[in-house]
């Protein structure tokens, strides 16, 4: 393509996310002369192209409609990721149905064009957009950041540029800072008060920070800075405030990436200072954090795993485990509850507790959820055409689950397509995702429940219990955290899961106790007057097979204690 005078330019970069191979085909015909086309065949594959290639996209084309995500999904998740914000979105749609383009406008699309294409008045609309995106990109790097006076996020990474490759001996370290529950504060103070506090709190560390070069504003809530590198100890100035007048107490994460490569951008480079301050989050007493080489080799571990994550489900790698809930008033197996795990022929058993996190921040835990609770129902099906035993098992949702905007409807539907009755699918959900979206999250429990699902509220008393969600949520089941019964026999005091039980009576909720383990556990869980226990007393959590022999063995007979 030729600029002024003749000179050549390079090629943008245009994404296609379309789920018709024709149309793709029909679309990069079109553009190839003018633009560098990447393709994906549906909004999961596209968002995965937008991660690896962001810095180059200059806009994306989007179907509305399509498998796996659709181009609604794919805004949402795109509205949620900072570093894309800027990116223009024009929808493809041939229904021309307002709603969906209202929708897809509050969701941060820029325009809309119809199928079939007028490549002119599509070119032409391309060319506006990438312009204006272009222009504020510059304005932007011109500018500071107006609320807090530091640099706006696209100078700062301009300056943290020019530094390195103009110093490259230079030793520096980056700060990064982000507010715990920021969202928690806005949607309780406001606006107004949340951005006094951010001003305050940026002009405090650019204050505090020794040797500081220069800081920018890089997120919501997330501040950057460069400061010189020193041998001591110097964090303790990052922990000295901690209480603001309008809002008391408030605590502020941050992770400090020493000696920083001058050879990363500055995206990586900022990227290595948030992980550290990943590791910490909701970790109580622990406000600081370094990047480190363990840190790094799990950055590559995450990597391989999302570059396998998609082929492993469509391979089905994953797994359901059930672990058995036994019934002490019945003295038998009254539920269970459904666990993945990860067997893979290259890697092994991959822990949950490396995938599952992972998969709730790139979204992927949606696709894993659907695909447990279809083996579940899958499973039941079977055992109550073959007359097998069968108990109501609970599956786990995800707080990314919740952004499904039909998730109730959905699961509805999957239960219906096995023909089960809906009692014997029970909702789990943990309590700490519930501060997250309340408002959203207690609309679809109520939804869920409504259609008759019961709902389970696990990990009570793990340290983020809150009575409000006890008595906000349609609640069936509390599932009691397993550090309760534990603490209880290390002290031989169980007077605080006496008083756990003897709330959920209160609230008519049955209550379930994880991680039983000894016979004197049992007994004691049985004067309380527990309905149920989950624990390796009883059983571990095991393969289909398995389970449905423990079932055929123990249904219908009391087990042991």
């Amino acid at each position: 393509m030729a600029g002024e005078g003749g000179v050549r330019q390079r090629k943008r970069t245009v994404l296609i996310v379309e789920d018709n191979e024709m149309n793709r085909e029909i679309l990069r015909e079109l553009l190839a002369d003018e633009y560098d086309v990447l393709e994906a065949e549906n909004g999961l594959a596209g968002l995965e192209k937008l991660v690896s290639r962001g810095e180059e996209i200059a806009l994306v084309l989007l179907d509305v409609y399509m498998p796996v995500y659709n181009g609604f999904e794919f805004l949402a998740r795109k509205q949620s990721d900072p570093r894309f914000d800027a990116v223009p979105v024009i929808m493809m749609t041939a229904s021309g149905n307002v709603d969906d383009e209202i929708r897809c406008l509050e969701l941060g699309a820029s325009d809309f064009i119809t199928k079939p294409y007028n490549a002119e008045v599509m070119k032409n609309r391309m060319r506006s957009l990438i312009r204006l995106r272009e222009s504020s990109a510059m304005l932007g790097r011109l500018e500071s950041d107006a609320l807090t006076g530091l640099n706006s996020k696209e100078y700062f990474y301009h300056l943290l540029t020019d530094l390195l490759r103009a110093n490259p001996s230079l030793r520096c370290d980056l700060v990064c800072s982000d507010v715990e529950n920021f969202r928690a504060m806005n949607d309780r103070y406001g606006t107004a008060q949340c951005d006094r506090f951010l001003r305050g709190l940026a002009n405090s560390l650019s204050e505090r920070l020794p040797g500081l070069l220069f800081g920018g504003r890089i997120g919501a809530d997330v501040f950057a800075f460069l400061i010189e590198h020193r041998e001591d100890d110097w964090t303790d100035v990052l922990l000295r405030e901690n209480e603001d007048p309008a809002f008391g107490r408030f605590v502020v994460k941050y992770g400090v990436y020493e000696n920083v490569d001058p050879a990363l951008s500055a995206a990586a480079i900022c990227d290595r200072a948030t992980l550290a301050i990943a590791k910490i989050k909701q970790s109580f007493g622990t406000n600081v954090a370094r990047y480190d080489d363990a840190m790094r080799q799990a950055q590559l571990r995450e990597h391989q795993l999302e570059q396998t994550m998609e082929a492993a489900l469509a391979g089905r790698e994953f797994v359901v485990y059930y672990q058995p809930k036994h019934d002490l008033h019945a003295g038998q197996p009254g539920g269970a509850e459904a666990l993945v795990r990860w067997i893979s022929p290259e890697m092994g058993f991959v822990n949950p507790g490396q995938f599952i996190s992972l998969f709730e921040r790139n979204g992927f835990i949606t696709n894993l959820d659907f695909y447990i609770w279809e083996e579940v129902c899958a499973e039941l099906r079977r055992c109550l055409d073959a007359g097998a035993p069968v108990v109501p098992v609970s599956v786990n949702v995800s707080r990314r689950d919740f952004e499904v905007p039909d998730l109730a409807e959905r699961v509805a539907a999957l239960a219906d397509r096995y023909r089960l009755d809906h009692s014997l699918l029970h909702i789990e959900l943990t309590e700490s995702m519930y501060s997250d979206n309340p408002g959203q999250i207690a609309r679809t429990l109520e939804a869920l429940h409504a259609n008759g699902f019961p709902v389970e509220l696990d990990d009570f008393g793990s340290g983020y219990s809150s009575l409000t969600s006890l008595n906000t949520l349609p609640l069936d089941v509390m599932k009691i955290d397993m550090s309760l019964i534990r603490q209880a026999s290390a002290t031989s005091d169980y007077s605080i899961l006496r008083f756990a039980v003897l709330l959920a009576d209160g609230m008519r909720l049955k209550t379930v106790v994880e991680g039983v383990e000894t016979e004197e556990q049992v007994a004691a869980l049985k004067v309380l007057g527990c309905d149920y226990i989950q624990g390796y007393y009883y059983s571990k959590p095991l393969p289909a097979a398995e389970y449905e022999a423990y079932l055929a063995a123990h249904c219908g007979q009391e087990v042991r204690a």
